[in-house]
């Protein structure tokens, strides 16, 4: 976990406190609270001016579930190759975050466009999850399609695992996910060490999940997902990811079909990872191959 200021520790103590009380007298509320709480992305979005390369888009709209519109950018290319890449940033971003890959997609031909997902950067929206994100995903294919490659990072990752996965004519397509958790029971297990949980609303939490989704936990793993995904696949991790552990991902790297391929670095963690020129040009050259 990042080093916290002042203001943020105090906000934390604040909830693990109102937790704490909650779930000695209903955990059942505690954990419905607790699942609200981790859809919520937190509000640290810096008033930034857009990238030189945002003026040059054309801006998109999205109506996705409950009537939220969100907002995004289309460029064409110059010399077009009749593909489009769709850019899926990852939790608490935004799409600023990845103009150093318009540039390189459109002089490869591609048609590029990428949204912020609901609840982030310009668009409306207070949560977020994966069956969120994919819904909106599958409105943007419906919308603005088709849709030949995709790349996303982190929770965009994980979730087009499941776009992947039910894709029609898979070989068609080409999917770059950027450390996406392998296993979400990680992505949990660090959020309620994080809040100081109990037992109770930890039980009580997986409850909701359950009951909201009609899945196990299980189910929004990236590594079970791609298994069934036959097209081009690569995998982009970080030896030092604190975020989405790279220890996770090691046992399916070994037996992994041949359809996936993976690019491990070392040192760039979680985030810069996304921004490292050689990355991007990897991936690039892995859509445009």
């Amino acid at each position: 976990m990042a080093k916290q200021g002042f203001s943020e520790r105090m906000y934390l103590q604040f909830l693990r406190t109102k937790f704490k009380a909650l779930g000695m007298v209903s955990p059942a509320v505690a954990g419905k609270l607790a699942f609200d709480l981790f859809c919520t992305p937190y509000p640290k979005y810096k008033k930034r001016k857009a990238p030189a390369i945002f003026n040059q888009a054309k801006s998109l709209y999205v109506k996705v579930e409950d009537a939220i519109n969100i907002h995004g950018y289309e460029w064409t290319s110059s010399k077009p190759n009749g593909k489009t890449v769709l850019i899926v940033h990852g939790y608490a971003s935004y799409f600023f975050k990845f103009e150093q890959y318009i540039a390189p997609l459109l002089k490869a031909g591609f048609r590029v466009i990428g949204f912020d997902a609901p609840g982030h950067g310009t668009s409306q929206g207070k949560y977020i999850n994966i069956l969120i994100y994919k819904n909106a995903i599958e409105q943007i294919i419906k919308t603005c399609g088709p849709i030949d490659h995709f790349m996303g990072h982190s929770l965009g990752g994980i979730t087009l695992t499941l776009i992947a996965e039910t894709i029609d004519h898979p070989t068609d397509h080409k999917f770059v996910i950027i450390a996406p958790a392998t296993k979400t029971t990680t992505t949990f297990a660090s959020y309620f060490d994080m809040m100081h949980f109990s037992e109770p609303i930890r039980a009580a939490f997986l409850n909701e999940l359950n009951s909201r989704t009609a899945h196990p936990i299980t189910y929004f793993e990236a590594d079970r997902a791609v298994q069934n995904y036959k097209g081009p696949l690569l995998w982009v991790h970080d030896q030092g990811d604190r975020v989405c552990p790279y220890k996770d991902l090691v046992n399916f790297k070994n037996s992994a079909p041949d359809n996936i391929k993976f690019l491990i670095t070392n040192g760039l963690g979680h985030n810069k990872i996304y921004k490292t020129q050689e990355v991007i040009d990897q991936i690039v050259s892995f859509l445009a191959s």
